[in-house]
Parts: structure tokens; C-alpha cells; sequence
């Protein structure tokens, strides 16, 4: 993404890479910090809270921008 990104600046589009989480699922296993009722309504939030704002943003399940 980072690569497309970079290729792309004049591009308007909003582009979103979502860290949800450690969750609760078969991926993530029974000991993991969220259940997916904790996770998603965060991720809507976050990802409906980016729109209209182009460029890449790499953002976990509360909105906070991750560390490349």
C-alpha cells in the first residue's frame, strides 16, 4: 500500500489499512484481548471517520495512526 501510495499522489481516494485488534475469532484464538462485538463498531467508526480524507492512512480499531 505504502508502494501504491506512493505511486499515486495525485490520487483524491482515501485509502485506509485497519489494524482491528487482537479479536476473538479461530485466527486469533481464545485468549485474545476483544470479542468481535468490541472490535467492529470501532472499526466502522474509525473507517467512517476517514472519509473525505485522501491519501493512506494506517490506523487501528480506536483511530489511532500505527507506526509504519
Amino acid at each position: 500500500m505504502r508502494s501504491f501510495a506512493a505511486r499515486h499522489t495525485d490520487d483524491p481516494r482515501t485509502l485506509v489499512l485497519m489494524a482491528p485488534g487482537w479479536v476473538r475469532t479461530d485466527l486469533g484464538g481464545p485468549k485474545a484481548r476483544l470479542s468481535i462485538e468490541e472490535s467492529i463498531p470501532n472499526v466502522v467508526k474509525t473507517i467512517d471517520a476517514q472519509k473525505g480524507k485522501p491519501g493512506l492512512h494506517y490506523l487501528d480499531y480506536l483511530g489511532r495512526t500505527v507506526p509504519w
